[in-house]
């Protein structure tokens, strides 16, 4: 127990949203600890928030894409570069999410995506990942078709390609994108998984 807690146990009730994010958490931990699920709801997390586009920034929420939520609907988890991320929605986050929600304890699903994400990599010996929580979900009016400005497998210029996929973020620089990639071997390989 932090200072904080004890803090606000005395003064009144911890902040509802605070108390959701951290069962939600405490969620996550037992799962990625009994399943090894961490890859899996690493790559969900990448591929909610590789959504965004800075080009289309103007057209404001929800439609400039990222970590939103929209990976839940069928247009998106259904689409070829998320093959085998339902499993992360179906089998690890939606038991979770029905629990809290059951519990009376709301976190959104744009939330729970990448407190999953976060989660993994701490919980796969990582670092903490200092995060801001609070997003709402949403469903972008104009959906993009896939791959969702996610990278193509083979492109005919991989290096040329991934600088194209991923300089559409405000400031991702060719270290943050060899880092991305290499993180990608986090995990085994399943074929049904390779988008």
């Amino acid at each position: 127990m932090s200072c904080f807690d004890c803090f606000c146990g005395l003064f009144g009730a911890e902040d509802p949203k605070k108390k959701a994010l951290k069962a939600a958490k405490a969620k996550l931990v037992d799962v990625i600890q009994a399943k090894s699920c961490g890859p899996i709801l690493l790559r969900t997390a990448w591929h909610e928030a590789g959504t965004y586009d800075m080009a289309k920034k103007s057209k404001g929420f929800p439609n400039s894409g990222g970590a939103i939520g929209s990976i839940t609907t069928p247009h998106e988890i259904n689409a070829p570069p998320n093959a085998g991320l339902k499993k992360a929605l179906d089998v690890y986050l939606g038991p979770i999410k029905s629990e809290l929600d059951a519990a009376g304890l709301h976190v959104s699903w744009a939330d729970l995506i990448q407190l999953g994400g976060a989660t993994a990599v701490e919980c796969m010996g990582g670092p903490k990942i200092a995060m801001k929580y609070g997003r709402l979900d949403g469903i972008p009016t104009e959906l993009a078709p896939p791959p969702f400005g996610l990278p193509d497998a083979f492109p005919d210029d991989p290096a040329a390609h991934v600088r194209e996929v991923f300089y559409k973020y405000d400031n991702m620089t060719d270290e943050d994108i060899v880092a991305l990639s290499g993180a990608h071997t986090v995990g085994r390989l399943f074929n049904d998984r390779s988008g």
